[in-house]
């Protein structure tokens, strides 16, 4: 049974192939670079800077988009195609595992909804052992299997070389962008400390002027 629903969002725009991979402009390692990609096809972003609004966007709103984001990849052969059955997959797995990354790193070890949501829709994307010729043992989708559950083998190997709780998901309500993160004690909280950071600070310090009395705030 599988309990995640498909996001819907506001905002869409076509996905065209064309544009450089998330992962190559945010210099993201290339063993989570998929994975980093997959979560991020869906931008919840809603923040205004400069004045202007950030529309938010789904990669892989139809089946179509789906099947050329796939393809730019590697994970789908040039003449197949995404059935609709598959494309809800797709997006209720993207939905799994945002869900359970959107869950402090603290917090994933214990029992929770997005931990039971996860482990049910990976029953849907089978792996198995994969050797490489170098002998490097992955996990890979296995015989018959989507090739999106590559998104889980990274996962993996990110949870056993102690590097998935770095991949966090912004705590700007504004923003919730999976990101990677890089600073040496692994704490932070948001994408970008100058960004969203610095949004959050700046609304968290005008709320408490507007809440202090008129002879205690500050000019």
């Amino acid at each position: 049974m599988i309990l995640a629903g498909v996001h819907c969002v506001n905002h869409q725009r076509p996905y065209t192939g064309v544009e450089m991979k998330l992962s190559k402009k945010f210099l993201v390692p290339a063993e989570l670079a998929l994975l980093y990609d997959f979560v991020n096809s869906l931008d919840l972003r809603q923040y205004t800077e400069k004045g202007k609004q950030h529309e938010g966007h789904d990669e892989l709103a139809t089946a179509g988009q789906l099947e050329e984001w796939m393809r730019e990849r590697g994970l789908l052969d040039a003449r197949a195609a995404v059935s609709a059955q598959a494309h809800r997959m797709a997006l209720k797995l993207r939905t799994g595992i945002r869900d359970y990354l959107q869950l402090a790193p603290e917090d994933r070890s214990a029992q929770s909804q997005a931990m039971v949501q996860l482990n049910e829709l990976s029953s849907a994307f089978p792996l198995a052992v994969a050797v490489s010729r170098g002998g490097r043992i992955n996990l890979g989708p296995a015989p018959g299997s989507n090739a999106l559950a590559r998104e889980l083998g990274e996962m993996y190997l990110l949870s056993v070389t102690a590097r998935l709780e770095r991949l966090k998901v912004c705590a700007s309500q504004e923003c919730r962008w999976v990101f990677f993160d890089r600073s040496k004690p692994g704490n932070r909280r948001w994408c970008s400390t100058a960004l969203c950071g610095n949004r959050h600070k700046t609304r968290s310090y005008r709320q408490r002027q507007r809440a202090a009395p008129d002879g205690l705030k500050i000019s």
